[in-house]
């Protein structure tokens, strides 16, 4: 997959799982998305602390919710970890 298509890939992905339409990934809508990779790719389920660490990672201005912007690096992993599945 080229850059052009990691980045729809994830704008896809991050419109699905933002639910409130507000622009932001926030942690529960975060939780929904790595429970859902889990079972996608037959692994356990993340726990609250694997979800908190995601959730700081991601978030590198530290607002406590993740911009499309920042969702791009869980879109490059997935892309990463789905492709080789």
């Amino acid at each position: 997959m080229n850059s052009i298509q990691v980045t729809e890939f994830s704008n896809r992905v991050f419109d699905r799982y933002d639910k409130n339409r507000s622009g932001y990934i926030e942690k529960d809508e975060l939780d929904t998305l790595l429970n859902n990779l889990a079972l996608e790719l037959n692994s356990q389920q993340p726990t609250k602390k694997e979800i908190d660490y995601m959730l700081s990672y991601l978030d590198t201005n530290n607002d406590s919710k993740v911009s499309r912007t920042e969702f791009q690096r869980l879109g490059e992993l997935m892309v990463k970890v789905l492709g080789n599945k």
